[in-house]
Order: C-alpha cells, then sequence, then structure tokens
C-alpha cells in the first residue's frame, strides 16, 4: 500500500487538489468559502505564471533595447574611424607636403650656390637589376638637356645622364660600374678614380700601398674629364685593404649623395663653352619637324 501510495502520489494529489476546487465552486457559502477562497487560490496558482511572463518581457525588451543601443554604438564607431582615417590621411598629407618643401628648399640653396646654370629635376624611375644602377628624370631634349651632363645632390655627385628624349632623360648612377670619376682625397690631394661596383658602394683604384689614406677620408671631384665640376663631394671611405698585387689597395667608398632616397636632383646644364651642344640642338630640329 505504502509502496502504491509513493509511486501515484503525484496523481493522488492532483486529484484531491481538483476535488477541493470542485468543492469550492459548488458551495454558496458566503466569507470563507465560494468566490473569496477560489479567487485566492486562483490568485496563488497564477501569480508565479504572470511574475515570470513579466520577467521574460521586461529582460526581452532589455534585451531589444541593448540591441539597438549596440547598433547605433557601432554605427557611431564607424563614423568615428573613417573620420579618423580621413584625418590621418590629411596629416600624411601635409607631413609629405612639408618634407617636400624643406627638400626643394635645400636644393633651391644648393643651386644658388652650384656656380653653372641647373635644372631641378624629379626622380620618376629607378633602374637597380644586376650590376645596372639608373634613375629615370622627368627633363629632356625640351629642358635643353644632353649626355654627360652632371646629376648633383647637395651631399654630393649623384651621377651623369647617359640617354635623352624629348620630356625624360637616362642618368647613371655613381655606383654603376659604367661610371668613372677622377677624384681626389681632400686630406692629402692623393689622386685616384673612383668606380662604381655595382652595389650602394663605389671602388677607389690606382691609389698605392705609400699614399697617405685613412678611413673617413672624403672624396671630391678633380675637375678632370669635364663632366664633373671640381670640388663636389663623391663620397666617404669606409675600408682600407692590402691589394693582391702589393702595388695598389683596395678602397671602398661610400657616396656622398643618398642614392636610396633620390627623389630631387639638379642637372647642370652648362658645358665648356656655356652652350648647347651642336647633338642637342640637332635632336630639338629633329623633333620640331616630327611635330
Amino acid at each position: 500500500m505504502a509502496t502504491f501510495l509513493k509511486k501515484h502520489r503525484l496523481i493522488i494529489i492532483s486529484a484531491v487538489l481538483c476535488l477541493f476546487a470542485l468543492h469550492i465552486v459548488s458551495t454558496n457559502t458566503k466569507g470563507i468559502g465560494g468566490s473569496l477562497i477560489t479567487g485566492k487560490v486562483i490568485s496563488v496558482i497564477s501569480t508565479p505564471f504572470q511574475y515570470g511572463i513579466a520577467s521574460a518581457i521586461k529582460g526581452i525588451r532589455s534585451v531589444w533595447t541593448s540591441y539597438i543601443y549596440l547598433i547605433n554604438v557601432n554605427r557611431e564607431n564607424v563614423s568615428l574611424k573613417n573620420d579618423v582615417d580621413e584625418l590621418k590621411q590629411e596629416n600624411n598629407q601635409l607631413k609629405e607636403a612639408l618634407f617636400l618643401n624643406n627638400r626643394l628648399k635645400e636644393l633651391l640653396a644648393f643651386k644658388q650656390e652650384v656656380a653653372a646654370p641647373s635644372v631641378a629635376a624629379n626622380v620618376i624611375g629607378i633602374e637597380s637589376s644586376g650590376w645596372i644602377r639608373t634613375v629615370t628624370l622627368n627633363k629632356g631634349l625640351s629642358d635643353e638637356i644632353r649626355r654627360d651632363m652632371a646629376i648633383v645632390t647637395p651631399l654630393g655627385i649623384a651621377g651623369r645622364v647617359i640617354d635623352v628624349q624629348p620630356t625624360t632623360s637616362t642618368a647613371l648612377l655613381v655606383t654603376d660600374p659604367r661610371c668613372t670619376i677622377d677624384v681626389v682625397v681632400q686630406r692629402t690631394r692623393t689622386k685616384g678614380i673612383a668606380e662604381g661596383n655595382g652595389t650602394d658602394r663605389l671602388t677607389l683604384k690606382y691609389v698605392r700601398h705609400e699614399d697617405d689614406i685613412q678611413i673617413g677620408d672624403i672624396l671630391i671631384s678633380s675637375g678632370l674629364g669635364g663632366i664633373f665640376q671640381q670640388g663636389r663631394i663623391v663620397g666617404e671611405v669606409v675600408r682600407i685593404e692590402k691589394g693582391e698585387d702589393n702595388f695598389f689597395m683596395n678602397i671602398e667608398i661610400k657616396p656622398g649623395a643618398d642614392l636610396k632616397k633620390l627623389e630631387e636632383v639638379l642637372i647642370v646644364t652648362t658645358d665648356k663653352d656655356n652652350n648647347i651642344s651642336a647633338d642637342v640642338k640637332f635632336q630639338k630640329l629633329k623633333v620640331k619637324k616630327q611635330n
């Protein structure tokens, strides 16, 4: 019997409660019975459900409000990020303009120091493959540029023009093996030939073991050859080794011009007679006929 009651206690309790509810509904007694007791029982039973429903509605409303708030915050974040990106871009453009202005001021001041007519040019192309070291400039035949005109910067010689087109020209950098410059050691006046070695350095040739030269010595152009003006900085001695022939030393030079950051240069546009050479005049005439 106890086992039966324990096993079916939920059904028994439910039946008892139903009978009790029917009894309350069927009675006409006022006060404790009838509608008063029925209302209290229903209230007790329904209150937890009403509280749960109200809590659920409140939770849903809170989640929806938070979702809408997060959407608005996300939109504001995107807008602020776009504003920050635009400000960064404007700031970067202003920095670039400032750097360009400073470089042009420096180049203009250097141009006034150069004792020869010159034209400012921008580097618009770089060729650095194998042993080749050249740059393309935005000045050409129309600007009276010709071959073998010197390319200089405030820090030193950068190279020379090797090819000229109507509006552009190609310059051979001092680090190209095809470029050679007669130089003098500024401190001791020892002479030699600076030649590009195809990397970012030059080699100083024909300096003997007994010649006075040290690391840190500055090399300047001697003026021989008529391409580079006398006294222009070529580079600095950074390494000295004894040569295999026991006669000449192996000397490495760091170029004075910062070729890795080359953006603006001066093209010295005069020759010994301060006139445009005949080949330039011929090329200009040819271009006019073609047009």
